[in-house]
């Protein structure tokens, strides 16, 4: 069982059915907040905050992928789509634009709990080995600026590898900077005066 969470369920006019409210309730959902396939997914999203979106709809808009393009890349939620249409280029364009699960029919109560739990898990924990990943390319990125400075240091004050790092070092705590700002202004100064000479 899932925590209590708070849901957007986005659906069609035409297409809805009580299943898939039913469905979220018995799995946690503690709010509902509705909104048609026409209404804007992000406006609303700047004012409310959703652990999941659920969309109930007979087949997706290209209008509707573009929203959650947006969604995907500025704040990203698990969403869950409900469909009718199980063509293979809209499925491909659902995962495309960060879609989580795309569910074609299939909307019996029984297999909504399990569909909408898996599809939370799965987010969790891609989206905590993506951090992960964007945490391991800072910091070689922030290693490669202080093998930059250290080098430019050896060639150009003569220093062994420690000498460059301990006087990187020094001038940051000196500075009150972190390191890699330090690395950073070396590296441009040390870059400015091999372009003169």
């Amino acid at each position: 069982m899932l925590d209590a969470f708070n849901v957007l369920l986005v659906r069609d006019e035409k297409n809805h059915s009580a299943v898939v409210e039913l469905g979220l309730r018995a799995c946690g959902a503690r709010d509902i907040h509705y909104l048609t396939c026409g209404e804007n997914i992000l406006s609303v999203l700047n004012e409310r905050v959703f652990d999941l979106i659920v969309l109930d709809v007979e087949k997706p808009s290209t209008k509707l992928f573009e929203q959650f393009a947006i969604v995907h890349e500025f704040c990203p939620k698990p969403v869950v789509c409900f469909s009718n249409d199980g063509d293979s280029e809209v499925i491909k364009q659902s995962v495309n634009v960060g879609i989580t699960s795309y569910i074609v029919g299939g909307k019996e109560l029984g297999r909504i709990k399990p569909i909408i739990e898996v599809a939370m898990l799965r987010f969790k924990t891609c989206y905590s080995l993506k951090k992960e990943l964007t945490d391991v390319k800072h910091k070689l990125t922030e290693r490669g600026l202080i093998e930059k400075a250290k080098g430019l240091l050896m060639e150009h004050k003569a220093m062994s590898e420690d000498e460059a790092y301990q006087t990187l070092r020094k001038m940051a705590m000196d500075q009150g900077k972190k390191i890699t700002i330090i690395a950073r202004e070396v590296s441009g100064v040390l870059a400015g005066l091999s372009s003169v000479e």
